[in-house]
């Protein structure tokens, strides 16, 4: 093995991201350093076989028109351009992989249309998974900012509205039972909605 070779050879052993080439013309794969074959749990020879029309049968098939948006994009670049892809790919266990790409032009033909393009491809499924707790997160903490500005807001503004009643007009007998007996009502209601923000916040 020729010293060049032994160190592609060595750089795709240790790298944890997959370089190939892929030939547009005939929809194959032409190279593949192995790394999403290995992920997926292909056999070369099935990971071969599948890369014909760029994946498509192991493609989720909500992501194929971004697939084919991609390639339209890709053949229709400049040399030197690089497209990026995100989509989810199907395990040989059936379960799905999200997997990030970056191609780019390699080759073209005397007709100037594109024959092969070169690709890196890594596992992101960590990532977006993280991405979906995130917006998770985020839509639950929009949800306790609601009940803190808007659920909060009424029973606090009634209990200083109804201590100021008392106090200004020092209230006795019945109407200052009745004031009172309102404003244990209001502290109750202010309670349980703080009693379901600290739950909120503890479940998250």
């Amino acid at each position: 093995m020729k010293p060049g070779t032994r160190f592609l050879h060595s750089l795709f052993e240790v790298a944890h991201v997959e370089f190939q080439t892929y030939d547009l013309s005939n929809q194959k794969v032409l190279f593949s350093s192995g790394v999403t074959r290995q992920l997926l749990g292909y056999s070369e020879s099935e990971y071969v076989n599948l890369s014909n029309e760029f994946y498509r049968s192991i493609i989720h098939p909500d992501d194929y028109g971004k697939v084919q948006q991609t390639i339209n994009k890709t053949i229709q670049s400049k040399s030197g351009d690089v497209i990026e892809m995100t989509v989810r790919l199907r395990r040989i266990d059936g379960s799905y992989v999200w997997l990030y790409s970056r191609q780019m032009i390699y080759q073209r033909n005397h007709a100037n249309s594109t024959l092969t393009i070169i690709r890196e491809v890594e596992d992101v499924t960590r990532l977006v998974e993280l991405q979906g707790d995130l917006e998770e997160k985020v839509e639950q903490l929009k949800a306790i900012s609601y009940k803190n500005s808007h659920l909060l807001r009424g029973p606090v503004s009634s209990i200083i509205g109804l201590v100021d009643l008392i106090e200004e007009h020092a209230v006795t007998s019945d109407h200052n039972r009745q004031i009172l007996h309102y404003l244990k009502e209001t502290i109750a209601k202010l309670d349980g909605v703080v009693r379901e923000i600290n739950e909120n916040a503890r479940l998250g």
